[in-house]
């Protein structure tokens, strides 16, 4: 029976006009590369245990078909908990919602900052990082990107300051009124500082990850920004992007991976360049 039904679906193939062949094809691509974006966008949330669970639930429906009881029961919890789905993920389905969003379907973003205010920019905060580290001064650093950050910054303290060096160091100093809060760098503006950001809803984080290297978590899942975290324990220096952290980045690795986020594809190998 299964041979037969193959044999007739081929035939079913094999005779179909070229355009009906064509977009027979494009529709396959399509559902196939959609699914393949929900399953990025699930990874690393709790997503993955859903479809499991749903793909159990579906599962269940089918067996079930030659006992109606049950099968009624199912079919009655379908739509309740699809609701409760809603309800219980909703930040997932946000993150997801913003994702696709700020990339498009196709997973392309187009903003970029200047590249002569990118380099400067980089440079300030690996070398404020850097001076930091080494002195154990715990910071955090937004640098936004296309995502935009107006609910963080208003969180914060206005201050629309140029960004340098001396002026990131003496925000994040020990007992001055802003050193608790992050700073939200855009273009090459220091917009606001003592700004609050939503901590990581990751599963299985370590207790032993920080409450900085936590909300640097939390905004890099919800939003494009790069942050930029010193341990005022260790003085390591981390990278949170796209909801993942890179910990314990050296100078010239953490000059790196700022230049790649900002950098032209005719500037790459100029970008790699910062002052020591």
């Amino acid at each position: 029976m299964g041979s037969g039904l193959a044999e007739q679906a081929m035939a079913t193939f094999l005779g179909m006009r070229p355009l009906d062949l064509l977009v027979a094809v494009l529709d396959i691509l399509v559902v196939s590369y959609i699914v393949y974006r929900g399953l990025l966008l699930l990874q690393g949330t709790r997503g993955g245990s859903v479809i499991k669970g749903l793909l159990v639930v579906l599962f269940l429906l089918w067996i079930s078909s030659g006992l109606p009881t049950l099968n009624y029961i199912l079919r009655q919890l379908v739509l309740p908990g699809v609701i409760a789905l809603v309800v219980i993920f909703q930040p997932e389905l946000r993150t997801a919602l913003e994702r696709l969003g700020r990339a498009g379907l196709l997973g392309f973003s187009v903003g970029r900052v200047e590249t002569a205010a990118a380099q400067r920019v980089i440079n300030e905060i690996v070398d404020a990082a850097d001076e930091m580290s080494s002195r154990h001064i715990g910071a955090l650093m937004v640098v936004q990107r296309d995502s935009g950050l107006m609910d963080i910054t208003r969180t914060g303290k206005t201050l629309n300051a140029r960004v340098s060096v001396d002026a990131l160091v003496t925000i994040f100093y020990p007992n001055t009124p802003l050193h608790d809060g992050a700073v939200v760098i855009r273009d090459d503006v220091i917009v606001a500082a003592g700004c609050v950001l939503p901590h990581s809803e990751q599963p299985g984080l370590s207790v032993a990850t920080g409450m900085r290297h936590r909300a640097a978590l939390g905004l890099s899942e919800r939003t494009d920004a790069a942050v930029v975290v010193v341990s005022e324990e260790t003085g390591a220096v981390s990278l949170a992007l796209e909801g993942n952290l890179a910990p314990d980045l050296e100078r010239t690795e953490l000059a790196e991976r700022l230049n790649r986020l900002f950098e032209q594809p005719d500037e790459r190998a100029r970008l790699l360049f910062w002052r020591r």
